[in-house]
């Protein structure tokens, strides 16, 4: 999972245009995490988006998943989670030690 920059809505293509333009599109998806919304007939028909995040996509859909992210926020909301610096210098304090 990275955090690379996603577009905020996906390009609408044509199905006619997708289907020669496939290898192109994915090449999109996989260097600059594009995302297509392909329309057959005008009306949309399907979504080609990078692989990781329908990943996270499907992740959030899942009860468990959202409960646990739930609670962590909760968590981190009330004082009692660690900033990335914290916990990085106590896991070198303890290495040392």
């Amino acid at each position: 999972m990275g955090l690379s920059k996603k577009p905020a809505s996906p390009t609408r293509i044509p199905a006619s245009i997708a289907r020669t333009q496939l290898g192109a599109l994915l090449d999109q998806i996989d260097q600059e995490r594009s995302r297509f919304l392909i329309t057959r007939g005008g009306k949309p028909a399907a979504i080609l988006l990078n692989v990781d995040d329908f990943e996270d996509m499907l992740e959030e859909m899942d009860p468990e998943f959202r409960k646990s992210m739930d609670g962590a926020a909760s968590e981190h909301t009330t004082g009692g989670s660690l900033s990335l610096a914290d916990y990085l210098k106590d896991r070198v304090k303890y290495r040392v030690d």
